[in-house]
């Protein structure tokens, strides 16, 4: 795997353990700035997809989060993650960047592990999570135009702090994109 501003990273058995960097994020907050330090590992991929991993962010600070990305460049990208909140809760949070940063906090999980998702067919994508991997629940689908050939991965951010660990275990990545969008199948 390539890797984007990285961090601390243990590998076994298509199981990963990721430090994050303190005081990192990707976001570009509108007309007012772009961060773009967050870690992120990954690989090339072209055409339609769908990239999924079990995900678990142990955050201390609100923001912390362990995340699948699929990247364009600095200021086009999709981010769904496991995410600490300011309420010290764990969400599923979604990003959807194209230029300026759409941040939208999805449900609040029962614990800081779920399984996570992106499809992209042609130029639509799907974001989903999974409390078991099996059964679907949809966050959000959107139209983006992006390059044929994208950076998909996974990784992790401490906006705040510098004590945010994650583990991302069975990523993987398909050529068959899901059919349906709306019921996760």
């Amino acid at each position: 795997m390539k890797s984007l501003n990285p961090c601390k990273l243990t590998e076994e058995n298509n199981s990963f353990e990721l430090s994050a960097n303190a005081n990192t994020d990707f976001i570009c907050k509108y007309k007012q700035y772009t961060i773009d330090t967050a870690s992120f590992y990954y690989q090339e991929h072209n055409g339609d997809f769908t990239i999924k991993a079990n995900v678990s962010s142990i955050g201390s600070n609100a923001f912390d989060a362990v995340f699948l990305m699929v990247r364009q460049d600095s200021i086009k990208w999709i981010k769904l993650a496991v995410e600490l909140g300011v309420d010290q809760c764990y969400n599923v949070v979604s990003v959807i960047t194209d230029k300026w940063s759409d941040d939208a906090n999805g449900e609040l999980l029962p614990s800081n592990n779920c399984w996570l998702r992106i499809t992209r067919k042609d130029d639509f994508f799907g974001l989903h999570y999974s409390q078991d991997g099996k059964v679907w629940r949809f966050v959000r689908a959107f139209g983006m135009e992006m390059s044929k050939s994208i950076s998909v991965g996974f990784g992790i951010q401490a906006p705040k702090g510098n004590d945010c660990n994650g583990i991302v275990k069975d990523f993987s990545i398909s050529n068959i994109p899901i059919e349906n969008f709306r019921n996760g199948e």
